[in-house]
């Protein structure tokens, strides 16, 4: 049981630098070449897991191997273009200009109420409305409305309101968050200064957020009853 136990260890840490080296995009997005990438590894990782008698350095191994052909292929496709279209799926126009094209519709096997269903998932009643609508490489369906049923935006309506700004937690758990602090531009020693002018006592907060001008949202830790 000790055994498995730290087998287990070892290859979730593998694999937890294997996905980071990989890089965000595979978590998020998974193409033709991410996906095959991925059940390999897993199910490589699950051998020696699963076998005590496979030794784990026959599975990291080939993880290594697999992680170094799939950073060197999203090297080569960034350098080379022309070789996306070998390795990765392309776009492809399900609706264009407000007419659906059967033909592509076919190619990648969606039917008409799957095209239907992704349609009213994303807020609109019926191919009336659309102009157009894009597969992606990862699968995604973009929709790009006829300008008549185009939610206006500010800018439409001529007003003008002022840029807002992500925040991040600056403080939690009676603790600075310098990561939050370092993605607003700021650092411990303002943080500290805004909450001593605004009358607080760091240590008694719950969490703290804040954005790039300033602006504060302060929890306080519940009071014990």
């Amino acid at each position: 049981m000790v055994t498995v136990l730290f087998r287990t260890l070892v290859i979730y840490l593998i694999l937890s630098v294997v996905v980071r080296l990989m890089g965000k995009r595979q978590i998020g997005e998974l193409e033709v070449s991410d996906l095959v990438t991925t059940l390999l590894v897993s199910e490589i990782a699950s051998l020696p897991v699963t076998n005590p008698e496979i030794p784990i350095f026959y599975a990291l191994v080939p993880i290594v191997t697999l992680l170094v052909l799939e950073v060197a292929a999203s090297f080569l496709l960034i350098k080379f273009p022309v070789l996306k279209k070998l390795f990765s799926a392309q776009p492809t126009i399900l609706l264009r200009h407000g007419k659906l094209q059967p033909q592509a519709l076919s190619d990648n096997r969606i039917s008409c109420e799957e095209m239907m269903e992704e349609i009213r998932q994303q807020g609109y009643y019926d191919l009336s409305e659309i102009d157009e609508a894009i597969l992606e490489s990862n699968g995604k369906l973009t929709i790009v409305p006829k300008s008549d049923n185009a939610s206006p935006t500010l800018g439409d309506l001529g007003l003008k309101v002022p840029q807002a700004r992500l925040s991040h937690v600056v403080w939690n758990s009676g603790k600075p968050n310098r990561a939050g602090l370092a993605l607003i531009g700021k650092n411990e020693k303002w943080l500290m200064e805004e909450l001593k002018k605004k009358g607080y006592d760091a240590a008694r907060l719950f969490c703290v957020t804040a954005n790039a001008d300033g602006k504060l949202f302060i929890v306080e830790e519940r009071k014990k009853g």
